[in-house]
């Protein structure tokens, strides 16, 4: 097998409007859902799966919940025995995920991976919510006891970057307008029904 190039066969993408928690379901029936129509999107079925790469942030702290790779078995008896993997790198976990599977099949271990991305974070406060999100910083030096940590670490980085380079409001304001653009494209978008500002 040639092994120059590694192909994303096909994939799935949730609701990101949905909220899972409300809904009560947990981990596992939103891994089952969305690998099960990934597989059939990609024309695959579970027992062709060689390896599985799980991206994500912090599922501890919003949903209690660690060792996710353990879920596959939920999604399919055919998993069992599955060799699985988990990849946490704040916003990059899904890609670092990826990398991982795609290095795997460079190197001849397996030919076939399945790569899920995955967050819940809606299941506790703004606060509570902005506080987690600040674990993805040096939490001690930078957030711990700040609210809402995490965009005051972009704003610096914003701020830094208006130092060195230079920076607009009507640049910013064009990049929020695209990415709102993209939403309304994007029929599972969280932000696809919003009104535009």
């Amino acid at each position: 097998m040639d092994r120059s190039s590694v192909y994303i066969l096909g994939g799935a993408q949730s609701d990101f409007a949905r909220n899972w928690n409300r809904e009560g379901k947990h981990f596992a029936e939103i891994m089952r859902e969305t690998v099960i129509a990934a597989l059939d999107a990609s024309k695959l079925e579970p027992k062709e799966i060689q390896s599985a790469h799980i991206g994500n942030f912090a599922a501890e702290l919003y949903a209690h919940q660690g060792q996710l790779g353990a879920f596959f078995l939920e999604v399919d008896p055919a998993f069992a025995g599955l060799a699985t993997n988990r990849h946490e790198a704040a916003c990059a976990s899904g890609s670092i995920a990826i990398m991982a599977a795609s290095a795997e099949i460079e190197a001849g271990r397996y030919d076939v991976s399945a790569v899920v991305g995955m967050e819940q974070m809606k299941t506790v406060d703004t606060a509570t919510g902005g506080d987690f999100l600040g674990t993805a910083g040096w939490y001690e030096r930078e957030c711990k006891g700040k609210d809402y940590p995490f965009p005051r670490l972009f704003g610096r980085l914003g701020d830094e970057y208006d130092k060195r380079f230079g920076l607009k409001p009507e640049h910013l304001a064009h990049i929020s307008s695209v990415n709102y653009s993209n939403a309304r494209r994007n029929p599972l978008a969280q932000t696809r029904g919003w009104p535009a500002a």
